[in-house]
């Protein structure tokens, strides 16, 4: 009896809520011309249902639980919005009639309405509300980048993020202004910033100007959120790794806050555990929050700070016969990063905006292995940046921009070089160890100066110059950029783009100790043409080739630890299908194809890079089959990833013991692939509405079919013999919210 009537609950509970439901209908205006707006989109932020008002610029809503929401109503072709706290009251319509201003514009990179501002190259910008629906990203914004073209990941435990033939190295991430020490906790587990509190993510895969770029080919740049309900708000969210929180308000009639943290929990029911060649003394645990305030004093006057942190830690001890004499001991890890700014953002006059930044970055690394190998990083980084934006008129506008950096940083330990990108026979047991003391203090002086002027109806043109200059190399460097868009009679937009984009060594590249301080930087010159078509008011195409040629890389040299001598290149296709019903259904499709190239020295051969990734294919869609019940899959294909197989081994005699070892004789390297990778993830969701809070369930099913996706192969100790690593097989992910 009892379990006939939990069934009867769980169908007869979300009937009672799903029966308790009103109408909102309403008109939307102008505010300037009193005149229906046609095309705006309205959003009830609470239950991300949305729609476009027709020609009369009318919408309705239908069936919605009774309860408190916000409409959310976006101007077209800008991210100007109005927000309108409403009471759905059970079996009755809302009247609503809503005043959109049009004619101004507040946020960075929003264009005044009734002219076309000249464009840089397109830039991938993705709604947080769109991408955490995704199966197989658990509800985690960054989770889901690489489920657009020209990005990749390694494998299912990596969020290093490979875009267009590039490496993580070559990314540089900002929230709010403020460079991210780190986007992903132990490398790729699940993000270090809160999706609860994202806005949107705008990815600009290279081509771009000259307003971003300090050492980087791609810059992921993540807007929070920069308002709140008028009533206190707060959301929980309970799944099988973390637990987190947020909550968020005004402040008075003009001002904002939120504060969003969370922690896993594993460590806390698993203080250790042993296995045959040793035990985990501190099971890994990671924990980060996230605060944010503004206040806009008046039309003229806009500010806000935020503040972030996160941090990683684990450790184990390793002993056993197994076990290398180097590596047998206490193993500890933990890392971490401090973020924090104060931003004003000032309309000076009707044409001249200044936006203010005074931010710090904190990176903290922390690693002993054995008991020969620790490192220890201490790197602070304070950052002043101004940016000045001047309309000539509606067709020109003058950007510029000064960023003055200061870099102390502390480096001890015991530690040998790094390896290289693609070098297989690197074995930290036979390198030299170094004492390593090393107080840094580094500074940067970074300035732009760009022009956007439209010189005819459908002729657009950018071009700008940007300046870097940092002490640790003493170099100036003079990177020129430009694009140009010409919009055609068919709803479609051609635009190339040319960049040059520098980037100076990573510091243990020029460490004094392990690395080589007369390195200069590497250069990258970009070549994009894009192709966008609006096939319909609800489906976009978007194709792109890109070639990148690459310059005085940094690879290694026996005499000189590293050298300015490698070359290279990255070349590719990419094409994108994007469809979106309201807010019933949205779906895409993708393909990319890539070819990475280098050339480590010059009397050696191009060879694939580590991080090539052939062709790459997408396909995502979600459906909501009712206001509460959601369903969606996503499936990706990917080559797989260049490895250097073994093709023999070697005896030799360990120096530390004089006992027999075996090294692996490589092949060329990256000479061969592993098997290809493809995947579906399933998801589907359940909200309930109680009144004024509601909760949602949701349950994804990784790997749905249990592909068995190789990661890497394991040797046995003569390397006669090899095993198959494999990457996640099918798992199913619980996650449960509940919200007020």
């Amino acid at each position: 009896m009892k379990p006939l009537f939990c069934l009867l609950m769980v169908f007869w509970i979300p009937a009672v809520a799903f029966s308790q439901t009103g109408t909102i209908q309403g008109t939307v205006y102008n505010n300037s011309t009193k005149e229906p707006l046609a095309g705006a989109e309205v959003l009830i932020a609470e239950i991300d249902t949305r729609q476009k008002t027709d020609e009369n610029g009318k919408f309705v809503f239908s069936a919605i639980p009774a309860g408190t929401y916000t409409l959310i109503t976006t101007v077209p072709d800008t991210e100007l919005s109005q927000r309108t706290p409403i009471v759905v009251t059970a079996e009755e319509t809302l009247e609503s009639e809503i005043y959109v201003e049009t004619s101004q514009y507040r946020l960075e990179g929003v264009e005044v309405t009734g002219e076309s501002a000249p464009k840089t190259v397109s830039k991938k910008s993705l709604q947080a509300q769109e991408i955490t629906r995704l199966p197989g990203t658990a509800g985690d914004a960054l989770r889901a980048l690489p489920a657009i073209p020209g990005i990749g990941v390694a494998n299912d435990f990596s969020g290093a993020l490979y875009i267009r033939g590039g490496s993580d190295e070559d990314n540089l991430y900002y929230f709010d202004r403020v460079p991210v020490g780190y986007p992903y906790h132990f490398g790729g587990l699940v993000s270090s910033l809160s999706s609860e509190i994202i806005d949107r993510i705008d990815v600009y895969a290279g081509g771009y100007g000259a307003e971003y770029g300090v050492d980087s080919q791609a810059v992921i740049d993540i807007y929070s959120q920069d308002s709140s309900p008028a009533n206190l708000r707060g959301k929980f969210n309970l799944n099988l790794l973390f637990s987190e929180g947020l909550l968020q308000g005004k402040i008075g009639e003009k001002g904002y806050w939120y504060a969003a943290g969370r922690r896993s929990y594993i460590d806390l029911f698993i203080g250790s555990l042993s296995f045959n060649t040793g035990a985990i003394t501190a099971f890994p645990r990671f924990w980060d929050y996230q605060l944010k305030s503004g206040y806009d004093f008046n039309e003229k006057h806009q500010l806000f700070f935020n503040v972030f942190a996160s941090g990683d830690r684990f450790a184990l001890k390793l002993d056993g016969e197994d076990v290398d004499e180097d590596f047998q001991g206490n193993v500890s890890f933990e890392s971490g990063f401090e973020g924090a700014g104060i931003h004003l953002r000032s309309f000076l006059t009707e044409r001249l905006i200044s936006y203010l930044s005074l931010t710090r970055s904190k990176f903290l690394f922390d690693v002993n292995f054995g008991p020969t190998l620790s490192l220890e990083i201490d790197a602070p980084d304070y950052v002043l940046r101004e940016d000045l934006t001047y309309a000539l008129n509606a067709k020109h506008r003058l950007e510029s921009g000064l960023i003055l950096g200061f870099e102390p940083g502390q480096v001890t330990g015991t530690f040998s070089r790094i390896p290289d990108e693609g070098e297989v026979d690197y074995d930290i047991r036979f390198e030299e160890k170094v004492a390593i003391d090393e107080y840094v203090r580094g500074y940067r002086v970074e300035a732009y100066l760009q022009d956007r002027y439209t010189l005819l109806p459908f002729l657009s043109v950018v071009f700008g110059l940007r300046f870097d200059y940092f002490n640790r190399i003493d170099q100036l460097s003079v990177q020129p950029r430009g694009s140009v868009l010409v919009e055609l009679p068919n709803s479609s937009e051609l635009q190339f783009a040319y960049g040059i984009y520098n980037q100076t060594p990573l510091p243990p590249q020029l460490s004094p100790s392990i690395g080589n301080p007369a390195l200069k930087s590497s250069q990258a010159s970009h070549y994009i043409l894009e192709l966008k078509r609006q096939l319909s008011q609800d489906t976009e195409i978007k194709m792109a080739a890109y070639y990148k040629n690459l310059a005085d890389l940094v690879t290694v040299d026996e005499e000189s630890g590293y050298l300015n001598q490698g070359v290279g290149y990255a070349q590719g296709t990419e094409i994108f299908l994007r469809h979106r019903s309201g807010d019933r259904f949205f779906s895409w499709v993708s393909y990319a194809y890539a070819l990475s190239k280098r050339r480590d020295r010059p009397d050696e051969p191009y060879r694939l890079y580590s991080f090539d990734q052939t062709h790459v294919a997408t396909f995502a869609a979600s459906y909501n089959l009712t206001p509460t019940w959601e369903i969606g899959a996503k499936w990706q294909y990917r080559t797989g990833n260049p490895y250097t197989p073994v093709e023999n081994a070697m005896t030799r005699f360990d120096p530390r013991n004089g006992e027999i070892l075996y090294i692996p004789i490589y092949a060329e390297t990256n000479s061969d692939r592993l098997p290809p990778y493809h995947r579906l993830d399933l998801r589907v969701s359940k909200t309930f509405q109680f009144g004024r809070w509601k909760l949602g369930t949701f349950l994804e099913l990784l790997n749905a079919y249990n592909r068995q996706n190789l990661l890497d192969y394991s040797y046995n100790e003569n390397y006669t013999e090899r095993e198959d690593i494999n990457q996640l097989p099918i798992i199913p992910y619980l996650g449960i919210t509940a919200e007020f």
